[in-house]
């Protein structure tokens, strides 16, 4: 008897926490970057400077450079994958004849172009 007691008391712990990791929830905080949702198509510099990448990646090559104030259209979003830049959001433009990545480190995101050259004009 006390050897069932000892089992259905060992069970009865088992599933109480099998119940209470399937109710665990990872706390993932997602940038408030509303581009991810598609409604942000432009961005303004907000650094002095901002190098456009020839990849979502800090370690790859540079291509172009911008400066503070400039608005540009975003062709995509992508966050990074590489290890020295993990998780950093990344957007990629198009520059008179260059395509190529800029860090959202570098810049604030509008949902139309009226309003990013309003604030790009706030820079000057």
């Amino acid at each position: 008897m006390k050897k069932i007691s000892f089992s259905l008391g060992i069970i009865l712990i088992m599933m109480l926490i099998s119940a209470g990791i399937s109710g665990c929830k990872p706390d993932i905080r997602l940038p408030a970057d509303k581009s991810l949702g598609g409604s942000a198509q432009w961005l303004v510099v907000t650094s002095l400077y901002c190098q456009v990448k020839s990849e979502p990646s800090a370690a790859s090559r540079d291509i172009d450079i911008l400066r503070r104030g400039m608005v540009l259209k975003i062709v995509e979003s992508k966050f990074s994958t590489e290890e020295t830049d993990r998780g950093t959001l990344w957007y990629r433009i198009q520059h008179s004849d260059i395509s190529g990545w800029v860090s959202a480190r570098d810049v604030d995101t509008y949902t139309d172009e009226t309003q990013a050259n309003s604030a790009a004009r706030r820079m000057e």
